[in-house]
């Protein structure tokens, strides 16, 4: 199980930006497009989800950047080892979406199975959450798979109290002869730059290809 740190915001490098943008409450959005052309035949090729594939790979991306794993755990900055998904599954019969979470595994094939027997046991589930004890260590994704948008913004009336990444994922359409997928990122920035979310997308693009 991650574990948390609690931040010495006397020594932290970053502490005059925290302060000003936290007391601001400042959060960005930035949405781009993905070319996903060798993943979605990846994934054909191997009977894997697509969905599962961009979760994996987007959590692998988040992780790797300590800027999107802090949080605030009763009233102190911390920051996670580690940041597990939490995401929403589609009912088609009741057109209704669940939110459940997978925790940190290693390997592309282990998440895949996990995912479907997960959605295989809670896609009918009349819940939100339907599945209980979700870890304090989970950020958010969720998809708009019916819409390849050019920009999607996400609102939280309370953000100040959330500085965990939120992503969306659209649905992905083709440009000459090659398919990309929108996917939007909402940050605080009181703990991420531009900066970061630049680096995110670079990782995220290296680990798809």
């Amino acid at each position: 199980m991650s574990e948390y740190h609690v931040v010495d915001l006397e020594e932290w490098e970053r502490k005059e930006y925290y302060n000003y943008y936290y007391s601001l409450n400042v959060t960005h959005e930035m949405t781009t497009k993905i070319e996903v052309t060798n993943a979605v035949e990846y994934c054909q090729n191997n009977n894997y989800s697509f969905y599962a594939f961009m979760i994996f790979n987007i959590t692998k991306s988040i992780n790797s950047i300590k800027n999107y794993r802090y949080d605030l755990i009763e009233d102190k900055l911390v920051y996670w080892d580690y940041l597990i998904p939490a995401f929403t599954i589609f009912d088609k019969v009741k057109e209704k979406f669940q939110c459940i979470w997978l925790d940190q595994l290693e390997s592309m094939a282990e998440f895949q199975s996990a995912y479907k027997g997960e959605v295989g046991k809670y896609d009918r589930f009349n819940k939100m959450f339907p599945k209980v004890n979700q870890p304090l260590n989970t950020f958010d994704i969720s998809a708009i798979p019916w819409v390849s948008y050019e920009h999607f913004s996400l609102n939280i009336a309370n953000s100040s109290c959330y500085l965990k990444p939120i992503l969306t994922i659209g649905k992905y359409s083709e440009h000459n002869g090659r398919l990309f997928i929108p996917i939007t990122i909402k940050s605080h920035h009181s703990t991420v730059d531009g900066f970061h979310v630049a680096k995110f997308f670079e990782k995220l693009t290296m680990n798809i290809d």
